[in-house]
């Protein structure tokens, strides 16, 4: 396994519309761009390695960071700005697993492996089914379908580009909620979930049916619903109200009948919902 060195800005931007990738890989103007300073990277490793040793001591005894270094995020062509996050390699005693410490609250994420992931997936469209009030999302009506959720890991609340005031940063605009940035080197093979859930036997459908669950669920998906679906009850209001309810965030939520289609999206400070004929 290696450690996770990408970042997808705008989760959802990826999985249905051109998502932009990001990476820290070095190169020769990589140093023009580091908007940090080795000291404040050094302490947030000094921070990660202080809450990782807290974290074991209260609830994995026999559990050892293999390895620990610094998260970066890169908006593409622009700067690259630390993320108030350590990673690397944890081990239970047993099992060696990736893993995203928040080094601001000291919570752990390991990415739990295939069988437990797919079970998140199919919980969380279990629960997104119920929450937009249809039988079924529709997977194989168009080549574009695509469902993806992730968890916010305690960053809805981040300014993901909390230095952009810094000179030669792109941009002075501050991410708002739910405009997170979610740690994946490929949406298929990579995903956290909490620590604690990981390595013991809870279940993970009661985290994901959980209303007093701290992370919000991230939602992205371009899909179809039964044709006799009212696409016209999903308002803005609407939709931020089943986040409420259901502990979710929708970045990005087409669904297509084939007639019409719905898309709603955010725009800076805008949500909004616009429905359009679907040409199949």
């Amino acid at each position: 396994m290696t450690g996770i060195k990408k970042i997808i800005t705008g989760f959802l931007t990826l999985t249905v519309s051109g998502l932009m990738l990001t990476g820290c890989n070095t190169d020769m103007t990589k140093g023009l761009r580091e908007h940090y300073t080795k000291e404040e990277a050094s302490d947030e490793l000094k921070t990660g390695a202080e809450k990782m040793e807290e974290w074991i001591g209260k609830n994995c005894p026999d559990g050892k960071a293999v390895s620990m270094e610094n998260s970066f995020c890169q908006l593409t062509g622009g700067p690259i700005f630390l993320t108030g996050f350590v990673e690397g390699e944890f081990s239970d005693g047993r099992e060696t697993y990736d893993y995203l410490m928040n080094v601001e609250n000291g919570e752990l994420y390991l990415d739990p492996g295939g069988e437990k992931r797919q079970e998140f997936y199919d919980e969380c469209r279990a629960l997104v089914e119920e929450g937009l009030g249809v039988d079924e999302l529709i997977m194989d009506k168009s080549e574009y379908s695509n469902m993806s959720f992730v968890l916010s890991m305690g960053m809805e609340n981040r300014i993901m580009v909390d230095e952009a005031h810094k000179p030669g940063a792109e941009t002075d605009d501050k991410l708002k909620k739910g405009a997170l940035g979610f740690w994946l080197t490929n949406i298929e093979t990579h995903g956290y979930l909490p620590a604690s859930l990981v390595l013991s036997d809870g279940e993970v459908r009661d985290f994901v049916r959980d209303r007093d669950r701290k992370d919000l669920i991230v939602v992205g998906m371009n899909v179809y619903v039964p044709e006799e679906t009212d696409l016209s009850i999903y308002t803005v209001d609407n939709i931020e109200s089943i986040e409420k309810e259901y502990g979710l965030y929708f970045e990005r939520l087409i669904l297509n009948t084939d007639k019409e289609q719905l898309d709603f999206n955010q725009n800076g400070d805008e949500r909004n919902v616009s429905i359009s004929k679907n040409e199949k």
